[in-house]
């Protein structure tokens, strides 16, 4: 196959992008549409097509940002072409080899995508367990999100599967499952997980350090004695001492990204390279979610943090906040994706926020209105810190109730936090027991977002001290 060859009648080929196995990939342009796509030619002739082909088959089912989507298949004599998104970016490996091994706050930050995305295989019924990762499949988009390509060597999980029959793998990154030890499971793509970050940390292809010098590599890499053991205990040979599961996983990447390492005050270095966020949603809509994203926006810009402040809801209440400002001349820059008003940078949607440069924001408040998708929710979890605004009425209690129901599976450590205004203590006593719940708090009365008095102040700076200590950080924000 060469530039210029049509496949499927529509789609022209522009050039090679990709070799691997027993399969070519190729950017190619839709002659009808002029939109780019990547298509994977496999030789149908080979007997190792049928599980190239499997990649078809759990792509199709899978609906993730982090995925790649599957939007025509087509065939001829020779080759089946499976036509899917084009991602432009960098791999991991070449990022690597262009610029030496990572820092610590990067690589925590691309840890905790790969993390959410984990949970969305693993979360799949059956669980997808993917089984190649390593940083020649995982592409640095232009908006600074990760993506990972390549699911040929994929498959669904089987309970009665004994071990794996077919030894699948890249050296040094695979597991000792996946060679005949036993049966590939979610603990198998941990340790892939594991050898990723440690090769991106040390600039050591796993391959080339016996298991027992890993310990010295990590040591010289100059990574935190911290950071090192959650490596390290991804990548245990038996799977029963490796952590559980990938939710895991990103819970103790948020506990190890917490401000204590760094000292009260400091900008620590949070999920986007150097921030704390704090995602806010509601129970239900009109309750409060983005008055309370304010007074902690503003407690931030005032102790002199750069701030900034994401929408993903979407209601308009952002257009009405920079007519305001407008009108009182508060305004100190404006564009199409942002305005600056109060020291506090507003992004009026969570895409934009993401494609401009986020990461020299000390604090960030993501406003998510109420959590509409699936997408949303893995976006809301993603945070450091994540609050869920609830109603005053205690005859309301049975509506929480659904949510925390319905949000469950979402929130399988119970790591969100149930925010009320303020009760009489007995009340607060009753909330946390009909609720179930320890992680809950009380915001205190803030009349005015703009204008916090020191009293304030101090009662949102408590309510963020206990919010941090339930959230696994383990000191406040002085």
């Amino acid at each position: 196959m060469k530039q210029g060859d049509i496949i499927g009648l529509k789609y022209r080929i522009l050039k090679r992008i990709g070799q691997g196995g027993n399969s070519t990939v190729f950017l190619a342009e839709n002659m009808v549409l002029s939109n780019l796509w990547a298509i994977k030619a496999i030789d149908r002739n080979n007997p190792s097509a049928i599980h190239e082909m499997q990649e078809v088959n759990i792509l199709k089912g899978l609906n993730h940002h982090m995925l790649p989507r599957i939007a025509d298949l087509c065939e001829d004599e020779r080759h089946i072409y499976i036509v899917m998104d084009y991602i432009e970016g960098e791999t991991l490996s070449e990022i690597l080899k262009a610029e030496g091994r990572i820092e610590e706050s990067r690589l925590i930050d691309w840890a905790k995508q790969l993390c959410d995305v984990l949970i969305y295989l693993h979360s799949r019924q059956p669980p997808v367990i993917y089984r190649d990762l390593k940083p020649s499949n995982i592409i640095l988009g232009d908006s600074g999100r990760l993506h990972l390509v390549d699911f040929g060597t994929a498959k669904s999980f089987k309970e009665q599967t004994l071990e794996d029959t077919v030894y699948i793998g890249t050296q040094g990154y695979a597991a000792p499952e996946q060679f005949g030890w036993g049966k590939s499971d979610e603990r198998t793509d941990l340790y892939n997980l594991g050898m990723t970050l440690f090769h991106l940390a040390t600039g050591t292809h796993p391959a080339m350090a016996a298991h027992d010098e890993i310990e010295r590599h990590l040591e010289l890499s100059g990574i935190s004695q911290r950071f090192s053991s959650f490596i390290k205990d991804l990548i245990r040979h038996d799977p029963s001492r490796r952590i559980a599961d990938a939710r895991t996983c990103l819970t103790l990447l948020n506990r190890l990204d917490s401000p204590h390492r760094h000292g009260p005050g400091s900008v620590r270095s949070g999920s986007f390279g150097g921030r704390l966020s704090l995602g806010i949603t509601g129970v239900v809509h009109g309750i409060g979610t983005t008055f309370t994203a304010l007074c902690f926006g503003n407690y931030f810009a005032s102790k002199g943090y750069r701030t900034a402040y994401v929408d993903h809801c979407g209601n308009g209440d952002l257009t009405r906040l920079e007519a305001v400002m407008d009108r009182s001349n508060r305004l100190t820059h404006v564009d199409e994706a942002s305005f600056v008003a109060d020291d506090i940078t507003y992004f009026k949607d969570g895409k934009t926020a993401y494609t401009k440069s986020i990461r020299g924001f000390g604090r960030v408040l993501s406003d998510f209105g109420c959590l509409c998708d699936e997408k949303a929710i893995t976006e809301f979890n993603r945070s450091d810190i994540r609050l869920v605004i609830c109603p005053s009425a205690d005859w309301k209690l049975a509506i929480i109730n659904d949510f925390i129901e319905r949000m469950n599976p979402y929130d399988s450590n119970r790591e969100w936090i149930y925010v009320f205004p303020p009760f009489g203590k007995a009340d607060k006593k009753q909330i946390r027991k009909t609720l179930q719940t320890n992680h809950v708090l009380f915001f205190p009365f803030v009349s005015n977002p703009y204008s916090q008095s020191r009293n304030e102040q101090k009662n949102i700076q408590a309510v963020l001290d206990e919010a941090m200590l339930m959230s696994g950080i383990e000191c406040g924000l002085k």
